[in-house]
């Protein structure tokens, strides 16, 4: 009989048909850290597509296993609050069935202390059904694979929309989850992995995943702790993958053209994330009013303090009331909101004058604000040519280096280069002389063999940088390079701001990255 972490038997599989099953998506589970089950209805396990025993072997106890990634940290948060108090609470997250579709529940749970002084919640629920006030609908699908830890990482049980890139059940059991996995990309994956044995769950990230068939998938994978059985080759883990579909290419669509729209008329423009709660201010005129760097991820709160700053007075209430109605769920509920405002912002020159900030929903999670000056003012000069971010560039270096653009994983085929490239980015912008590089790539002093391999190197690392449409992220001048940092996001650069603590060690692939300190 299988046991939650307590050491406690689970009746997930062995409950009767009694009454609780009979309730609509009943469940009862531990609160606090990893959300382990207790008891699961038959209702529910209907509702997601499961038989009771399936659904008792995949997740083994943990509840997340089912939740969507996206929205694992809200939903602990809620069980967190939760179980502080005996308090009763609801909440709308997503839930993934057998099938790999997703549907939209709402969750209302009571904490209770058992007579063990445990605490518990008792959830009832229901799916929210497209037509509703609060209908979601999506054609995406996730595959979600159990798999034991270890650097093979063993395929134990499949369900979701795993077959898109295996062919069947039994060639899948075969086979590793890193046989699926591009050769490019398995250090990543086992980094993920290793992230989520020692803190329960990996960010996500992109990778791309070879199917049985040979074609290629970019994917976005999630990786969750389920079990610990006392080192890192006996864990199992649950992983997420969600596949690249038209949905998600037509959303990239969509924010490409909103951001050029945009540029023909604002003097500066933002693109927000209502999920990370930030905002990156991707471009401005020659006769923009703000001075904060392009292409910065900065927490909404700290914008919305810098706007509001440089508003009028008289203004000022109704601009705050703006920011808090378009940061709402609602706002971006169907992705068809809009909004619009008036008011009076400060110029360069001391002097208020008049303003308008159009707000616009691209996705269920990003909009776009286009601020715009009133040209018949004082001290506003003819608008140039608005700077508009071509791609989204992410570099990760934690963990391990791997760039993405426009949400895709970028496969850079010469591994020295790719070094090069990880160089270059932990510089953050500054200069790197031929002599340091080679120093730091072949730990040799320059000779004319190596010189020979860097400039090889080199003209590589501009190769698969324009075969990528980002040559403009890497400067050159007489000999030496440097990475223009606004070109890109990283979490190195949000780590050195103080935005996030370390995700894993540092470019831990290469031996030069020993001598970077971090706190």
């Amino acid at each position: 009989m299988k046991q939650n972490k307590r050491g406690e038997a689970l009746s997930v599989a062995d409950a009767g048909k009694g009454i609780m099953d009979r309730l609509g998506g009943y469940h009862r589970c531990f609160l606090g850290g990893p959300i382990y089950l207790e008891f699961v209805s038959q209702n529910f396990c209907s509702m997601l597509g499961y038989r009771k025993t399936e659904f008792s072997e995949l997740v083994e106890g943990v509840y997340t296993v089912t939740v969507h990634a996206d929205d694992v940290s809200t939903f602990v948060d809620f069980v967190q609050r939760m179980a502080k108090k005996e308090t009763s609470e609801s909440l709308s997250y997503r839930l993934i069935k057998k099938d790999g579709s997703i549907i939209r529940v709402a969750d209302t749970m009571t904490s209770v202390v058992g007579n063990d002084g445990f605490m518990r919640g008792y959830s009832v629920v229901s799916e929210i059904h497209e037509g509703s006030n609060e209908a979601w609908a999506c054609d995406q699908k996730i595959a979600i694979l159990k798999v034991l830890g270890g650097n093979e990482a063993k395929i134990m049980q499949v369900s979701g929309a795993a077959f898109d890139f295996a062919a069947n059940l039994e060639v899948t059991k075969r086979l590793s989850f890193l046989d699926f996995v591009s050769i490019s990309d398995r250090a990543r994956i086992c980094g993920a992995l290793k992230k989520a044995y020692s803190e329960w769950r990996s960010g996500a990230d992109s990778f791309t995943l070879v199917s049985v068939d040979g074609s290629a998938h970019v994917c976005k994978v999630w990786v969750e702790r389920i079990r610990d059985d006392g080192d890192f080759d006996s864990a199992v883990f649950c992983v997420k993958v969600q596949i690249e579909n038209e949905s998600l290419r037509e959303e990239e669509h969509k924010v490409a053209f909103s951001r050029q729209l945009f540029s023909s008329f604002a003097e500066d423009l933002f693109e927000a994330d209502r999920a990370q709660d930030t905002v990156t201010y991707i471009a401005r005129s020659d006769r923009s009013l703000f001075d904060i760097p392009l292409n910065v991820r900065m927490f909404t709160d700290d914008i919305t303090r810098y706007l509001l700053d440089r508003v009028a007075p008289e203004s000022r209430e109704a601009v705050k009331q703006f920011c808090i109605r378009v940061r709402s769920t609602q706002f971006c509920e169907g992705s068809i909101g809009t909004a619009k405002i008036g008011f009076l912002l400060r110029d360069r020159y001391g002097d208020y004058v008049p303003a308008t900030a159009t707000v616009v929903a691209v996705s269920e999670r990003k909009y776009l604000m286009g601020l715009s000056l009133d040209s018949d003012s004082p001290h506003v000069e003819p608008s140039g040519a608005l700077i508009v971010t071509q791609k989204q560039v992410i570099a990760t270096l934690f963990g391990s280096f791997s760039l993405s653009v426009d949400g895709k994983a970028v496969n850079i085929r010469s591994a020295k280069a790719k070094e090069l490239l990880a160089l270059l980015i932990e510089r953050r912008g500054a200069f790197v002389s031929s002599r340091e590089a080679i120093a730091m790539l072949w730990e040799c002093e320059p000779d004319q063999t190596t010189r020979a391999r860097y400039r090889k190197t080199a003209s590589r690392l501009v190769s698969e940088l324009k075969r990528n449409g980002i040559e403009y992220i890497v400067e050159s001048d007489r000999g030496a390079r440097r990475v223009v940092p606004e070109c890109l996001e990283c979490d190195y650069y949000d780590y050195r701001d103080g935005l996030r603590a370390p995700s894993g060690a540092l470019l831990p692939e290469y031996s030069w990255s020993e001598f970077i300190l971090i706190d």
